[in-house]
């Protein structure tokens, strides 16, 4: 294999979208071909793990990784391609190399992409992960793509099952986002018809929620795996967080619900995390965040990732003023906490030039969802 194009998701992952097609991985939307068993063989799979092996990467289709890693940061593939990620992912040494070929591995992980169904409009976000964001998105000027047009994707469960339930027999971990997977029954529904497939005493899963539709007794219902990961996306405190998020759902209603998470995880046999992205509009908020988090979780259980777009919402974008503030915050941070990985991410980050047409455009777009939404916030304070 070829160490700096190598990626073992499209070897060894099977990642679903809500329109019904496979993808490469979870961080690409990418259409590789339908829900059907022969698709994970099909020429798109096989010529990209081929190029993988031969030290040729899709700049395009693997936007996010290539992107991360050209700017000096720490992407999935990177996390996932070490030996610790290996231990974490597959749950054995050795995985990686006993699955290479390009026709078909075992699948050892699974991410599904479930819904995109969702209560929040969050800035950052649009209407292929929440349809609640489409009116906006129409009102911004934007037209809505081919594959978002139907307002409620949701994977077809039932035919996802028939086609490749009778190889997840060796799995070993699955990752549910959405959308929004508490905003109905499905994702309990989907665990129970999947226990005829494999064992979920064997399972880890990892379940990212923004947790305002959880109805945290039902998580009882989960507890038969391995080992249960409730992953709340937050991304800010106080009042930054109900104008970041586009929901009526106020800071006091989303703490309770943390609060409420935190207090039963051993009740319902489940860990909880936290996890937002670092961009423009709280970069400043970061400390107050971590401050935030770490009364629930310990640092490990913390995730905050650089966004990678869209690009006019990158911190890197920001005045110098701003990002010399922001950095003043991430270097107190790294020396309470210097093993904490994404505090380095964020602060090559802030070192990068900002572009003044992003910078422009962040005033622009930013101001005019303001308007839209009838919203308005402070974020230099």
């Amino acid at each position: 294999m070829h160490k700096d194009t190598y990626c073992p998701m499209p070897f060894v992952t099977l990642a679903v979208n809500p329109n019904n097609w496979l993808t490469r991985c979870m961080m690409s939307n990418h259409n590789m071909g339908t829900i059907e068993r022969d698709s994970y063989s099909n020429k798109n799979f096989t010529t990209l793990r081929q190029n993988m092996l031969d030290g040729i990467w899709d700049e395009k289709g693997c936007h996010s990784c290539w992107y991360k890693e050209s700017n000096g940061q720490t992407s999935r593939r990177n996390k996932w391609f070490n030996k610790v990620g290996e231990l974490k992912y597959m749950g054995a040494e050795n995985v990686y190399e006993q699955n290479l070929n390009i026709e078909r591995n075992k699948i050892k992980h699974l991410y599904m992409n479930f819904n995109n169904i969702c209560n929040f409009k969050c800035r950052m976000c649009g209407p292929h992960f929440s349809n609640a964001w489409i009116p906006d998105w129409k009102k911004m000027g934007n037209t809505i793509k081919q594959d978002t047009q139907n307002p409620k994707q949701q994977i077809d469960i039932d035919k996802f099952l028939k086609e490749f339930g009778p190889e997840l027999g060796e799995l070993y971990g699955i990752w549910v986002t959405g959308g929004e997977p508490f905003m109905d029954n499905s994702v309990f529904d989907f665990f129970d018809k999947l226990k005829q497939y494999c064992d979920p005493a064997q399972l880890k899963v990892l379940i990212t929620t923004n947790a305002s539709k959880l109805d945290v007794h039902r998580l009882e219902e989960l507890s038969g795996f391995k080992r249960l990961q409730i992953h709340v996306s937050v991304d800010a405190t106080g009042d930054l967080y109900p104008y970041m998020r586009g929901y009526n759902y106020s800071w006091a209603e989303a703490d309770a619900k943390i609060k409420e998470l935190y207090d039963t995880q051993q009740k319902y046999n489940f860990k909880l995390s936290l996890n937002g992205t670092y961009q423009i509009y709280n970069m400043l908020n970061l400390q107050e965040f971590y401050d935030w988090c770490l009364s629930y979780v310990g640092i490990d259980h913390i995730e905050h990732r650089v966004l990678t777009g869209p690009k006019q919402l990158q911190a890197r974008h920001a005045s110098d003023e701003r990002k010399q503030k922001a950095m003043l915050q991430v270097e107190h941070l790294i020396e309470r906490y210097p093993e904490h990985e994404y505090f380095y991410d964020i602060k090559k980050e802030l070192t990068h030039n900002s572009i003044e047409e992003h910078k422009n455009y962040f005033v622009e777009w930013s101001t005019k969802l303001d308007q839209i939404r009838g919203e308005t916030y402070d974020y230099n304070r």
